[in-house]
């Protein structure tokens, strides 16, 4: 029995899939929502008008992806623990998944979008390779081929 689940979040479907599993599979665990944010992934304008207008923008979607994400474990009637970092998904994912008491990690096999769809999904993979403790890849399409 899993105690602590760590499920990256990025607003996608995919971790919506990956959290909705962890919170049916896993119900007394304790879990804790993690949004990586990249610094400079797609912000280009970093250096123009103003340079910690990315990071505000950055810290907005965080939180509304934890809105969200607050609403859909009220559903199950729990709550979950949001926290966010800076840095490179796959490395933030599994260097948490080894600081902290995590016990397993549930995710989405995709992220939200780009070049990283094309195999299982690049974060996901790595997370798989590298992380000290167990890892779930939740599929959507798996998911909507059950509920049929």
């Amino acid at each position: 029995m899993s105690d602590r689940i760590l499920v990256p979040h990025d607003g996608s479907e995919q971790a919506d899939a990956a959290l909705r599993f962890a919170l049916d599979t896993f119900p007394d665990a304790s879990v804790v929502v993690l949004h990586v944010v990249e610094p400079f992934a797609e912000h280009t304008d970093a250096g123009v008008e103003n340079g910690g207008r990315w990071r505000e923008r950055a810290r907005e979607f965080a939180e509304s992806v934890f809105d969200d994400v607050r609403d859909l474990a009220a559903e199950y009637e729990t709550t979950v623990d949001t926290e966010w970092r800076y840095g490179r998904p796959r490395h933030v994912i599994v260097r948490y998944a080894t600081e902290t008491d995590v016990d397993h990690v549930v995710m989405g096999s995709h992220g939200r979008d780009g070049i990283d769809r094309i195999l299982l999904g690049s974060v996901a993979e790595i997370v798989v390779r590298r992380a000290p403790v167990p890892v779930t890849v939740v599929r959507t399409e798996q998911l909507d081929e059950e509920e049929k």
